[in-house]
């Protein structure tokens, strides 16, 4: 059975759902036989960039994409799907998907390629708000697979969560950067605004063992020195991305050997950071479009970049 067609659904079975917090998992799925044509069309997705997956909530008939973890170290011939999967109380199919037990199925479609990483990218600022850490690690293996002894592309991770949990254990690689008291979360009557250098090392991340996510940070850190870098931003510690934070980073970002290679800030997130990152982007005649470039970003006016909202 081809269980990768974009356009219909196929199932896959559940079998494992890891917690990373009180709120989300990842979870493992299965096709229900090996097959090599579905190998072929995820290996393909991987090299070309960030892709996501539909599941399907089989009572309302209705979807919703996730986007997919890589394997850091893919056993050869396994067919395994990981997705980290949020529990929202108001969700349709998050709320379904985290009511499966072990070895039941589950129908996906895809891949769906969002945003193809091109293959002169040389430095990737990744700006990510809770979940959208999933395409940032998908983006962190496209490019860096790509790693030779000429070619040696950057990836820079800013990942904002509401608590420490997500991201236990997670130290930043960027030390004492002052950051903002103010949130982009849209329940809170806050935004992204300056903070002090002095308050912010008073109050260090709590010592936890470091989450699964965390882990699989490291792993790719690991994996290509002096590639990666991470830092982390938990609102309930007053920790947020600010203007300054963004313009350190790409202006210490080193310069494509190239006259034509990219520099790429790709935004993921929940609509609210999106927006407030780089404007909303807008549905017109029933598909889902980039919109202009606003939010904080745009007032940077960062030439040398290109902007992709996920």
């Amino acid at each position: 059975m081809d269980t990768t067609r974009p356009l219909q659904f196929s199932p896959y079975y559940l079998v494992s759902k890891e917690p990373v917090s009180s709120t989300g998992s990842i979870f493992t799925l299965r096709p229900p036989k090996p097959d090599e044509r579905n190998r072929a069309v995820y290996d393909e997705a991987w090299k070309t960039g960030i892709w996501s997956a539909m599941f399907k909530q089989p009572q309302l008939q209705i979807g919703r994409d996730y986007t997919p973890l890589p394997y850091l170290s893919k056993i050869e011939g396994d067919d395994t799907l990981r997705f980290f999967i949020r529990k929202d109380p108001f969700g349709e199919v998050s709320r379904y998907l985290h009511g499966l037990r072990i070895g039941d199925s589950v129908e996906i479609r895809g891949p769906r390629i969002e945003c193809p990483i091109p293959p002169d990218t040389q430095n990737i600022l990744f700006i990510a708000g809770g979940t959208g850490i999933a395409p940032a690690l998908q983006a962190g293996y496209t490019l860096l697979y790509r790693t030779s002894d000429t070619y040696k592309p950057q990836i820079h991770i800013l990942w904002a969560n509401r608590q420490r949990e997500d991201c236990a254990g997670g130290l930043n690689d960027t030390p004492g950067t002052p950051q903002s008291r103010r949130s982009w979360f849209p329940k809170l009557p806050q935004v992204f605004s300056a903070r002090t250098a002095s308050t912010l090392s008073s109050t260090p991340p709590p010592s936890s063992p470091p989450s699964i996510l965390v882990r699989e940070l490291e792993a790719l850190k690991s994996q290509y020195p002096g590639q990666v870098t991470v830092d982390y931003y938990v609102d309930e510690e007053n920790e947020f991305i600010k203007k300054d934070t963004v313009l350190e980073i790409t202006n210490s970002a080193s310069k494509p050997s190239e006259l034509r290679a990219r520099n790429l800030i790709l935004v993921s997130g929940p609509e609210g950071f999106i927006s407030y990152m780089a404007g909303p982007k807008l549905w017109a005649q029933g598909m889902e479009l980039q919109g202009p470039l606003n939010g904080i970003i745009k007032e940077m006016d960062l030439k040398d970049w290109t902007v992709w909202k996920l």
